[in-house]
This record gives structure tokens, C-alpha cells and sequence, in this order.
């Protein structure tokens, strides 16, 4: 019987694995960043146009990422019992699923003007927004497509190709920005439009360089990966759904619950909301570090699952807890430390508007800081439970603590009580609490039935 690897195994195995998924995430998030800077730097008025049609955009956005996160503990399972074939079948429905839900989501975002006039937005931003998500909407099924791939290859352990696409898709991203929106090198100047654009031609990009690093590299060459592609597996199509499903759900509770509070900050007018957007896009960059180590905890939880390795399943949930409330910490120190020259880095300093977004931004920024660990803690410990396909309770549970507590309390705190903006946040910070607790011991009583000898897998 083979011993189990000791905890500094563990941790190592953890951090190593996590790296580059964080450099990836980094990368990720830099692409959505360098269209916020970009928007801002044009005005304080597209910028806040931009951050509205980017918060009608995310739940379709993480609906998708939900969906095709389960690839990677399906396929981890798969791969940890020996079982390429089948870890082939689950990328290929995955890939299926992607395209089937990116023509869903792009009606959606053709009509997005529409959209926003609906949600309460001022029609002068919503006006502004239209270019831009019409050009985000034939973007959508690559995008899917480009999550897929890069969660069925981070489940073989290699995350680093996936990593390296990012990177270079981040840089095509910030060149195809300024070539788009500003008409250089003899091109349109289309403003907004263009930069929507650019995010779509740099997920295409990047969707076909991983079909071409699997088609190219091993081991992934050699088990023919898009063989009988054209199939649909209904029984793998129905797993990945019932597992991603949920994960969905408890994606967009969460995400949901940050852009209801964004849209909700519309009413405090156009410098509001152009301080809340950069506020949580600085919250997104941290956030990829924890997101990260719980994405590494997933495939890890679920190549020992998959095995059967029961200590070793325990010992792989943990760490990346222990590891998460550190890097967390240290995480709370830097936002407070670089509140104000970070807030200022997204917006044009010959803009007359700039004292008083960065005025509305601080207070909310300090929020940011004291949620670091609850924010992490959260993230990390549904993967973790991700990776034993439990994902149903945590679903119910994201429900309960980022609507019922988090929403509930962004709005009674910020207009019946009267903190503004700023208790917007104080309300997102009550729901983080609340999720992070709940999970919490969701994750002692998983660690309980495991220790008792029951099932490893959920479903």
C-alpha cells in the first residue's frame, strides 16, 4: 500500500502547482484591466459606460467559466484512475457545451442597450455601452471554448502551456486596444467598440493556440483529443452539467452579488460608479492569487480522490486552506499600503473628475482590504469541495450568504441607513463573511465523513 506524502509534500505539491495558475489568473485579469485603464483613460464617462456593459457581460461570463470548471475535476478523476479515453470524452462535450452556451450568449449582448435601459442604468451609459458589447458578443464562444481547453489541460498537471498562451494573449490584448480604439497604423478609430473588439479577437486567439498545442504536444497529441469530435455523448454531456451546474450557480451568487451591487451604485450617479468599478477590478487582480490556489486544490483534490488515496485527499483539501489565510494577510497589507496610488493608476490625470473618484474610492478600497481572507477562504474552500464533485450545498449555500446576507445588506446599509456607496461594500463584506463561515464547515463535515471511511466522491 502506498504511504501517504507527508504535509511538506503536500504544501510543496500545492504551491508549485498554484504558481503558474496564478501567473495565468494574472494574466487573465490583465486583459480585462488594460480595457478598464484604456476606457479610463479616454474619460471618466466611457469608463463608467464600460465598467455597466462589463457587469451585464460577467454573469454570462462566469455562467461559462461554472459550467467548464468541471472539466477539470471530471477529467483529474478520470486521469487519477488511469483513464485517458474517458478524460478525452469529458474535454470533448466540455468543448460542445462551450460552443452551444457562447450562441446562446450572444444575443444577450447584442441587445445590451436595451438590457441596461432595463436594469435602471442612465441612458447616456447605456447609449455608450452598446458598441462595446456588440463587439464582446462574437467573442463569447471562443471564450468559453479557450476555458475548456485550459481546465482539461491544467487537469494533467500542466498548467504552464495555458499560462504562456495568457501571457501572450494579455500583450496581443493591449496592442489590439490602442491599434482599435485610437485608429493607429492606418486602422478606424472605433473608440469604445474597438476595445470590446480587441477582448474577442484576443480569446480566438487564444482558444486556437491551445487546439494547436494539444494537437502538437504530447501527452495530449497522442491520445487524439478532438477524435470523433462531432459526437455527442450524452452521458458525459448530463456529468458535466450536473456537476458544473451548481458551480455555475455558486459563481454567479458570489460574482452576481458584486455586479447587482455595482448596477446598484448607479443610482449615486457616474463618479460613483466609476469608483466602484476600479475598486473591483482591484479586488479581481488580488483575488486571482486565492482563486488560483483553489484551482490547483480542485485538480489535486481530485487526482487523490480519484485514486482512492484517502489521507492524501485530506491532506490536499487542507493545505491550500492554510496557504490561502497567509498569502491573504500579507494581500490586506499591500491594498492599504498602495490604496491610492492604485485607484489613481486607472484614471487620466488631466482629468477634471479625478479627486473626486479617487475621494468615493478609498473608503470602499479599505472595505476591499478587510475581506481579503473571508474573500479567499470562500474561493478556496468550494474548490476544494469541488474537487469531491461536491457541489450542490455549496451552491445553496453561496445563495444564502451573498444574496441573503450580502445583497440584502449592501442596500439596507447604503440607502435606508445612509453610508452611500461605501455601504454597498460594507454589504458585500457581510456576505463574504457569511460564505466563508457556512463553507467552512462545510468543509469540517466533509473532513469528518472522510475520516469515518465513507465515499470520497459526492457524486
Amino acid at each position: 500500500m502506498q504511504q501517504p506524502m507527508s504535509w511538506r509534500d503536500h504544501f510543496r505539491a500545492t504551491i508549485v502547482l498554484s504558481l503558474p495558475l496564478i501567473v495565468g489568473q494574472v494574466a487573465m485579469i490583465a486583459i480585462w484591466t488594460a480595457d478598464i485603464i484604456m476606457l479610463g483613460w479616454i474619460s471618466t464617462d466611457a469608463l463608467a459606460a464600460g465598467i455597466q456593459a462589463n457587469r451585464l457581460y460577467q454573469p454570462f461570463y462566469f455562467i461559462a467559466l461554472g459550467l467548464t470548471i468541471a472539466v477539470s475535476p471530471l477529467a483529474a478523476q478520470a486521469l487519477g484512475a488511469g483513464s485517458r479515453r474517458q478524460a478525452r470524452r469529458v474535454i470533448r462535450q466540455g468543448i460542445w457545451l462551450a460552443i452551444l452556451y457562447g450562441a446562446i450568449s450572444f444575443v444577450p449582448m447584442w441587445y445590451g442597450e436595451t438590457l441596461l435601459l432595463m436594469l435602471g442604468q442612465e441612458e447616456s451609459i447605456a447609449r455608450d455601452a452598446a458598441p462595446f458589447l456588440k463587439m464582446l458578443a462574437p467573442g463569447m464562444m471562443p471564450t468559453f471554448v479557450y476555458f475548456a481547453l485550459r481546465n482539461y489541460i491544467s487537469a494533467y498537471k500542466k498548467p504552464g502551456p495555458p499560462v504562456i498562451v495568457t501571457m501572450v494573449g494579455a500583450a496581443f490584448n493591449v496592442a489590439m486596444n490602442a491599434i482599435l480604439s485610437k485608429g493607429l497604423f492606418g486602422m478606424p478609430a472605433m473608440g469604445m467598440a474597438g476595445i470590446g473588439l480587441a477582448t474577442s479577437l484576443t480569446f480566438l486567439f487564444m482558444a486556437a493556440a491551445l487546439i494547436h498545442y494539444m494537437n502538437t504536444f504530447r501527452p495530449f497529441r497522442y491520445t487524439r483529443p478532438f477524435a470523433r469530435f462531432w459526437r455527442i455523448d450524452i452521458s458525459i454531456m448530463k456529468r458535466l452539467l450536473v456537476v458544473g451546474t451548481p458551480i455555475a450557480f455558486t459563481l454567479v451568487s458570489e460574482t452576481g452579488m458584486f455586479i447587482f451591487a455595482g448596477l446598484y451604485i448607479g443610482i449615486f450617479g457616474t463618479y460613483a460608479v466609476a469608483a466602484s468599478g476600479i475598486v473591483n477590478q482591484i479586488a479581481a487582480i488580488v483575488f486571482m492569487v486565492p482563486l488560483a490556489i483553489g484551482q490547483a486544490s480542485t485538480i489535486r483534490v481530485g487526482h487523490e480522490a480519484g485514486a482512492g488515496r484517502r489521507q492524501d485527499t485530506i491532506r490536499a483539501g487542507v493545505t491550500p486552506v492554510v496557504l490561502t489565510i497567509s498569502v491573504c494577510l500579507v494581500q490586506s497589507v499591500l491594498i492599504i499600503g498602495f490604496a491610492e496610488a492604485s485607484i489613481r493608476a486607472f484614471l487620466n490625470p488631466d482629468d477634471a473628475s479625478i479627486y473626486a473618484v479617487v475621494m468615493l474610492a478609498m473608503p470602499m478600497l479599505m472595505v476591499v482590504a478587510f475581506f481579503q481572507v473571508f474573500d479567499g477562504l470562500q474561493v478556496v474552500l468550494s474548490c476544494v469541495l469541488r474537487g469531491l464533485n461536491d457541489t450542490k450545498i455549496p451552491a445553496v449555500i453561496s445563495i444564502m450568504a451573498y444574496w441573503g446576507v450580502g445583497a440584502t445588506m449592501a442596500v439596507a446599509l447604503s440607502t435606508p441607513l445612509g453610508f452611500g456607496p461605501v455601504g454597498v461594500w460594507w454589504g458585500l463584506l457581510l456576505g463574504l463573511v457569511a460564505g466563508s463561515i457556512m463553507l467552512g464547515w462545510r468543509g469540517v463535515r466533509t473532513y469528518w465523513r472522510i475520516t469515518r471511511g465513507k465515499r470520497l466522491l459526492m457524486a
